[in-house]
């Protein structure tokens, strides 16, 4: 007999999520495998989106993200499925490869400066990410910026910011030192926010 799989209540919090789909992923992986999909498509199709700038690219790779994974836990034991930080593990699969696309894309990046090589000046703590991100008339050019950042800048912020994973998820995710997430989230926050600043 077949575990059902589990029921999530509107309280359970997302890391409680990825630990019930791995317990579910280990005793029925065809079952789970499908709310696995359920649960975590959009925010990385959302990722995806926000390095390639390319929506229909940015589903493709998202279904690569996730027949990579069900092709490797078919080849995992159980006690190994049920030990998955599974939204982690599938970030991780999905910055490699976002890595890929983005490198065989050839897209210029910039860092802390601006295309012309000027420096970007350090805008003020506010508005927060999240405040940048809700409003509506601000999200090409929010886009934007995301999209300007170099790769190690871009990976950590997007990560942070907009999926927003705990530093620890990302390191793991990353497979980066911990101080090097944090740095390279703050980094591209700044950045942001300076390009906002600039660009007005």
């Amino acid at each position: 007999m077949t575990a059902a799989a589990p029921a999530f209540e509107p309280t359970t919090r997302v890391d409680d999520v990825g630990g019930l789909l791995a317990h579910a992923l280990a005793d029925d992986l065809d079952r789970a495998f499908e709310q696995v999909v359920r649960t975590y498509q959009d925010r990385i199709v959302s990722a995806a989106g926000r390095a390639l700038g390319d929506l229909p690219r940015a589903e493709e790779l998202a279904q690569d993200v996730f027949v990579r994974a069900y092709r490797a836990l078919q080849t995992y034991d159980r006690p190994r499925i049920r030990q998955l930080r599974l939204r982690s593990w599938l970030f991780a699969i999905a910055m490699n490869l976002i890595r890929n696309a983005v490198r065989n894309k050839r897209r210029p990046t910039v860092g802390l400066e601006r295309a012309d090589g000027t420096p970007l000046g350090l805008a003020d703590p506010a508005p927060s990410p999240a405040a940048l991100v809700e409003r509506g008339d601000d999200w090409e050019r929010v886009g934007l910026a995301i999209r300007n950042l170099s790769p190690k800048l871009h990976d950590a912020f997007v990560l942070r910011y907009v999926e927003e994973l705990s530093y620890d998820e990302i390191a793991t995710a990353l497979s980066q030192p911990l101080g090097t997430v944090k740095a390279n989230a703050h980094r591209g926050l700044a950045s942001v926010r300076a390009f906002l600043e600039t660009d007005r």
